[in-house]
């Protein structure tokens, strides 16, 4: 059967939103995808391609007779709104793995100066404009003016000072979540001590006694400052790294909700990074909820197997779905048994999906082998120009190689196709 689609004539002014039904053929070219579809096939790209839910051709309106037909404008019926809305979303995040959607780039790790055997970190406590998603900002407090802030990394032995400066309007502290400190150092206003004041500074300093995956936060007016950003990891191994299970790749994972939203690392889908791995791989998570919600996070096609909670170890057991409760921590380690894009996203679904797609805490585990190539994937991922797509914050590069962009605007897919050539 050949592919038909209808036309009408062109309105006289171009709408806000083009909507005409489309074939196959037509449904990927105006999504800018080069050639058929992309490798992601199956599901995700080529099935919202069709004409009508039968598949067959659109037909035509009849009309009474010798009355003539004058400009109409085709409305989509319900799901095809849908099926578009979804298909932009799966693209956009596709294409911010190849250069970012938004601005700023949290959750990066921070390596400490040496002062006489003790290693020193330096955080700033500050506002930011920060964009969560393409094209929305919002109103955030920083450490270093990210969000996350810092990954502070050390060992169990390791003293450690952390000079902090408030560069806020209103005081603020900072607490070691989970973390073993003496009482002056638990960073609890007007209980363990003065608050820090705008323009003023304090410094923690202790020695790491227990490991795990653990937090940094603000405790001061927390339901807002670490809400609008003020969070961050602070990862501790053991003296014996033996004891720890092993584990080819990590991944930090920290989810916040409310007022910025849904956010898994600081960003909400599309701009979320994916996770890549080689089949064969285990990968180990750390999750981390900052946020005053549940969010139980659905692995698609593999299983995670949970060995520590809080930085305890307990007795490993699967699972597709994890629980993690507002300030929990969770490592888990994921056997990457088998290749492909697998989706990773927040069970409870109005945090994640709604009619016009995804959204907030959905990210994508990409497991390549042999016959799926994350690099043949990033190849079929055009960027559209800006004039095109004006809510989103990219260039107009497409033809221009991943390696030629920015070194903090290159997503996930290019970083990775860079670091495993």
């Amino acid at each position: 059967m050949s592919e038909e689609t209808t036309t009408t004539p062109a309105p006289t002014t171009t709408p806000a939103r083009e909507i005409t039904k489309l074939n196959r053929r037509g449904f990927l070219r105006r999504a800018s995808v080069v050639g058929a579809a992309l490798p992601v096939a199956g599901g995700l790209i080529a099935s919202a391609c069709y004409n009508d839910p039968t598949g067959g051709p659109i037909r035509e309106t009849p009309t009474q007779p010798g009355v003539k037909p004058g400009p109409t404008e085709v409305t989509p019926e319900r799901w095809e709104t849908i099926d578009h809305d979804h298909q932009q979303g799966v693209l956009n995040f596709l294409r911010n793995q190849k250069q970012a959607l938004t601005a700023g780039k949290g959750n990066q790790p921070l390596e400490p100066r040496i002062e006489n055997g003790v290693k020193v970190w330096d955080l700033t406590v500050d506002e930011v404009d920060w964009e969560v998603a393409p094209g929305q900002f919002e109103k955030a407090r920083g450490f270093n003016a990210v969000i996350p802030g810092p990954i502070l990394r050390a060992r169990v032995g390791d003293t450690v000072r952390i000079n902090v400066t408030n560069n806020l309007e209103e005081s603020t502290s900072v607490h070691w979540h989970g973390i073993y400190v003496p009482n002056n150092m638990d960073g609890v206003p007007y209980l363990t001590q003065d608050p820090i004041q705008p323009g003023a500074s304090f410094t923690y300093e202790f020695t790491l006694r227990n490991s795990g995956s653990h937090m940094y936060h603000s405790h001061h007016d927390s339901a807002d400052q670490v809400n609008r950003g003020l969070l961050g990891a602070f990862i501790i191994e053991p003296e014996d790294p033996s004891t720890y299970p092993q584990y080819d790749r990590e991944y930090v994972l920290i989810m916040n909700d409310s007022l910025l939203g849904y956010t898994l690392n600081g960003k909400g889908f599309p701009a979320t990074d994916a996770l890549v791995a080689k089949k064969g791989e285990r990968v180990l998570i750390r999750w981390m909820n900052e946020g005053m919600m549940y969010h139980p996070m659905h692995l698609h096609g593999l299983a995670m197997e949970a060995f520590e909670r809080d930085g305890y170890p307990h007795e490993p057991y699967k699972c597709d779905n994890i629980d993690v409760p507002p300030g929990s921590r969770v490592d888990c380690i994921i056997e990457c048994f088998e290749a492909g894009l697998w989706a990773f996203h927040c069970h409870v679904l109005s945090h994640a999906e709604n009619a016009s797609g995804f959204f907030g805490l959905v990210t994508v585990l990409a497991v390549e082998d042999e016959n799926f190539k994350v690099q043949d994937l990033l190849d079929q991922v055009q960027l559209p120009e800006e004039s095109q797509y004006g809510n989103l914050r990219v260039e107009a590069t497409a033809g221009i190689s991943a390696a030629s962009f920015p070194q903090d605007r290159k997503g996930a897919f290019s970083l990775w196709c860079e670091t495993t050539a």
